[in-house]
């Protein structure tokens, strides 16, 4: 069967071909400057933030397989399959930005010379690889879409997004480390066609099985406090005088931002709509 180069999926997948770019030709030198310059809380605020991403980053990188392993099993999926193969690349570029980063910046080795951060929660460690590895034994268009809500909708959409506008609060008040403001503006481009792929995929499976519209709504409902406790602890301990002057409260509002701007973007179904009326 030939593949429909006009289905959204084979779309999102030829941007991002002509959308790749590469950790390697950023450079670090003027951010190794600046990092020395920082205060300790300074630090220590913005290495949880990078480590969480490094982390995150890995952790989607790991448990993205399962859900094209599911999609082969159906016939007719070949355009999704295409477009999960650019993500997975995708994924692993990231991994690569935050751990040159991490290893090009810092005056000396994580975990050796500069303690781990303080990092605590299930959403990695749990919540996603079990949504995930589902799929392995159960390919429903149920726990298809527990999966791709986790992952496309509450990882990326919700939670990388509110830690996106904490980077750029934070280069908005200092113009400090440029190399790792170029690559996080790089991957917000890309995360942006994983959402809009989750989001397509979510309303392929409504339309498809009206019935999980009331579930994907209550998966979401339960899902959400994780990103709130998430924000809660990226700031936990660090005194009332936060770091850049930042608010913790605009990170708790954007997730609940988030959460229902993504709800209703699969609610619309427009991504299911053909090109010509989109």
């Amino acid at each position: 069967m030939p593949i429909d180069f006009e289905a959204f999926p084979l779309r999102e997948f030829q941007r991002s071909r002509r959308l790749q770019w590469f950790p390697e030709e950023i450079d670090f030198r003027q951010d190794r400057i600046d990092w020395a310059g920082l205060a300790a809380a300074e630090q220590e605020l913005l290495l949880r933030q990078i480590v969480g991403f490094l982390i995150g980053e890995r952790a989607v990188t790991h448990d993205l397989a399962p859900l094209q392993q599911a999609l082969r099993q159906e016939r007719g999926r070949m355009e999704e399959e295409i477009y999960l193969t650019a993500q997975m690349f995708e994924e692993a570029v990231h991994v690569q930005f935050f751990q040159r980063w991490i290893n090009e910046t810092l005056p000396g080795r994580l975990g050796r010379d500069i303690p781990y951060p303080r990092l605590e929660g299930f959403i990695f460690s749990e919540t996603l690889r079990s949504a995930m590895n589902a799929l392995l034994t159960d390919r429903s268009p149920r726990a298809q879409m527990r999966a791709v809500a986790v992952y496309h909708i509450l990882v990326e959409g919700v939670l990388a997004e509110t830690g996106y506008q904490f980077f750029y609060d934070v280069f908005d008040r200092r113009p400090i480390l440029p190399g790792l403001e170029r690559g996080i503006r790089s991957i917000q481009r890309d995360e942006a066609r994983h959402i809009a792929f989750g989001t397509y995929l979510l309303q392929r499976l409504v339309a498809e099985h009206p019935a999980l519209a009331d579930p994907f709504e209550a998966t979401m409902e339960e899902l959400t406090p994780q990103a709130h406790d998430a924000m809660t602890r990226l700031f936990e301990g660090l005194g009332p005088a936060i770091p850049f002057g930042l608010d913790p409260d605009r990170y708790q509002r954007l997730v609940a931002e988030f959460h229902r701007s993504r709800v209703d973007a699969v609610r619309r179904g427009k991504l299911l709509e053909s090109p010509a009326t989109t």
